[in-house]
């Protein structure tokens, strides 16, 4: 009886073993809302019982006992940016928000990397199943992952930038390949089809020049002068874990190790505190959620875009929640603000009808999550593509920036208000939450598979790794252009004997002829 005790207990301990992972994070960005994305799924995989370690600059609350922490920081200081910095020009906007963004991940790779936990690391080499790592704006975090010989996942808070397509075996065309920094959405007419072939080129080249070479001759102190380049260890990842989702995002032919876990930081909607919850109740004709993010400081909002909104708030019936971070307004009576306010809990409210956003990923998930209609004002980077996601879905309209004005925004909130926007943006929604898995699952399941065979190069496209002519099929296209032009010339040649022979004859026959008629005459 002992021994079958002993047995089952060994038994038991071998399936718990077996399934239970030492799983390793790299996070290097300060970026709040990218640690709002993934800080979920890690203390679900630590619940699950695997080893869990994570390297980041934010402290998990709560965290499981399977749970470790390296912080890269004792605290965080975001400064935000100012509505000052916004650019409307697309090809003056891209470049640069391209250059800020690597200049942000060569600052974050140089954090990483002068971290006292993470050069023990690099000395010792403990092992890892699998490590999921930040990547968008810099490989650096990929180089470690590749340097600690372990199967590696990256993890992009945002849509796919235009720099991930080439490495992911897809093949960009301005006609039918959306860019997150663009707001053509999926059908551009020529010029922006142009501009946006012409601005997927320069931004691949500012993050080669900017990220990628910059970071690779900084990397050699740490991972020695054999280190690969950065793009061939980013196309070595197992997986891309991407927060959008096909059914709002899709479109674009995409390889297998691309998974969707757009919505993954979403939860149960929680209770909304009293004082807002009765105004919202209170609102007979419905409440309009406005909030322009976080990256931008409500503060620095010019006074003429100020007294635009206001005015335009003054006119509506309905009430209107407004997160505000600035100085004290002279508010209209329908109108409230704080300095922050519980977002997602407030959209799933029955009673509102519109949110106004600047289109961040984690606010435009919240809005296809909620199924309410969202007037876009976009301001940087992947807003633009977001709010064009949503106007193609049937549920967005988008106010630029540079039109925020009351006439304007009247018109959108008017046309969003219809009955007909409002049950489209259910409907959407519906075909949003339509999923085999959750995004939580979906994003466990996949780390799991990696780490249980060690990768997953079964999913990876063969195109990431041949050359681009021959993903252009240039050479074969070239082939058949050579032998096409082979025959077309014996065709020509044989053709043009023919004809030389042809007359030829002709002429022989014709002085034959001619010389009988002078005989005949002559005679």
């Amino acid at each position: 009886m002992e021994k079958r005790t002993i047995f089952a207990f060994y038994f038991i301990a071998t399936i718990f073993t077996t399934n239970s992972y030492r799983i390793l994070g790299v996070f290097p960005s300060l970026d709040r809302n990218n640690y709002l994305t993934y800080r979920g799924l890690f203390r679900e995989l630590a619940n699950r019982n695997h080893e869990v370690t994570l390297i980041s600059h934010f402290q998990l609350p709560d965290a499981p006992a399977t749970y470790k922490e390296v912080l890269l920081s004792d605290k965080q200081v975001y400064k935000g940016l100012s509505f000052e910095s916004v650019i409307v020009n697309e090809v003056s906007r891209v470049p640069f928000e391209t250059l800020v963004a690597t200049k942000g991940g060569n600052d974050d790779c140089r954090t990483l990397m002068n971290n006292h936990h993470v050069l023990h690391m690099l000395r010792t080499r403990p092992r890892f199943d699998v490590i999921l790592v930040e990547s968008y704006n810099s490989d650096c975090g990929l180089a470690l992952a590749a340097n600690l010989s372990a199967p590696y996942i990256a993890f992009n808070p945002q849509p796919i930038q235009p720099w991930q397509y080439n490495r992911l075996g897809i093949n960009f065309n301005s006609a039918c390949v959306t860019q997150a920094g663009l707001p053509y959405g999926k059908e551009p007419w020529f010029f922006e089809r142009l501009k946006s072939f012409v601005l997927y080129h320069v931004s691949n080249w500012v993050y080669y020049v900017g990220s990628q070479v910059t970071d690779h001759v900084y990397l050699y102190k740490y991972l020695g002068d054999d280190l690969p380049s950065l793009e061939s260890i980013a196309s070595n990842a197992s997986l891309l874990f991407v927060n959008t989702h096909q059914s709002v995002f899709g479109g674009v032919s995409r390889p297998d190790n691309v998974v969707d876990i757009g919505g993954i930081h979403v939860g149960p909607p929680k209770v909304i505190p009293t004082e807002i919850e009765r105004f919202i109740n209170e609102a007979e004709h419905g409440v309009i959620y406005v909030n322009l993010g976080s990256t931008v400081k409500d503060s620095t909002l010019p006074k003429d875009k100020l007294e635009e909104l206001l005015a335009t708030f003054s006119k509506l019936p309905l009430r209107v929640i407004w997160k505000w971070d600035g100085n004290t307004l002279d508010l209209p009576r329908n109108v409230m603000t704080m300095r922050w306010f519980p977002q997602y809990d407030i959209l799933k409210h029955d009673n509102v009808k519109v949110f106004i956003s600047h289109a961040g990923i984690l606010s435009t998930i919240e809005a296809l999550d909620a199924g309410i209609p969202v007037i876009a004002v976009p301001l940087f980077g992947d807003q633009y593509g977001n709010a064009a996601a949503l106007q193609d879905s049937g549920i967005g309209r988008t106010v630029s920036y540079q039109d925020l004005k009351k006439k304007y925004l009247l018109n959108a909130i008017n046309e969003v208000l219809d009955p007909v926007w409002q049950q489209r943006a259910k409907h959407v929604s519906r075909i949003w939450h339509d999923r085999p898995m959750s995004p939580l699952e979906t994003a466990i399941y996949w780390t799991e598979y990696v780490a249980r065979y060690q990768g997953a190069p079964n999913l990876t496209t063969v195109s990431a790794k041949i050359p681009w002519y021959q993903q252009l099929q240039l050479d074969v296209l070239g082939s058949v252009a050579i032998v096409a032009y082979i025959l077309c010339f014996v065709l020509y040649k044989i053709l043009a004997t023919c004809c030389c022979f042809c007359c030829r004859n002709d002429s022989e026959t014709t002085i034959i002829e001619d010389r009988r008629t002078k005989r005949v005459k002559f005679e």
